[in-house]
């Protein structure tokens, strides 16, 4: 059964390891009927108008040799590209977002933390809204894996995560 009502879409940011490598990834996602963080899927029958941003992330990496999130960048990260539809999509999509990057970044600037690329990319998408996956202390006590955060709540959970994972200043 299709849904009718467009769900408001969100970033899901979280870390994530792999082969050695650390990475922030937030990936778009939408409070599903259940409450739940859903991710759009392709083809997505229920909310056809979402399956644009399934399998999209905006990501950047964390190591020891570096002071903050480095590498930044957005993809798509599919299974599989099912037909010429999904690829021309894939391709509006990068498109639009590489044109919006480029008018943005010539009217106010490169940006110079992960936090503002992510924020960037998501006014062009129309996304205002943001989930962090919790630590541990913090999903203890809430039993939640997501928390709802502002602009300033995700620029602290992204620097928290720097410290913890780059490279540190020496103290003088």
């Amino acid at each position: 059964m299709r849904n009718t009502t467009k769900p408001e879409l969100a970033f899901a940011l979280q870390v994530e390891s792999s082969y050695g490598t650390t990475e922030i990834v937030a990936s778009v996602v939408y409070l599903g009927d259940d409450s739940r963080l859903r991710n759009p899927l392709w083809p997505d029958y229920r909310h056809p108008e979402i399956a644009r941003y399934a399998d999209f992330r905006v990501h950047a990496y964390l190591d020891r040799d570096n002071p903050h999130a480095w590498g930044w960048g957005h993809s798509y990260t599919p299974h599989k590209i099912s037909d010429i539809d999904h690829a021309q999509t894939i391709l509006r999509m990068l498109r639009k977002i590489d044109k919006g990057l480029n008018a943005t970044n010539s009217e106010q600037g490169y940006v110079d933390h992960f936090a503002a690329y992510l924020f960037r990319i998501a006014a062009i998408l129309r996304i205002r809204t943001y989930y962090v996956r919790n630590f541990d202390k913090t999903m203890e006590i809430t039993g939640q894996r997501f928390g709802r955060r502002d602009a300033m709540g995700v620029q602290r959970w992204i620097t928290e995560h720097e410290k913890q994972r780059c490279k540190q200043p020496a103290e003088t």
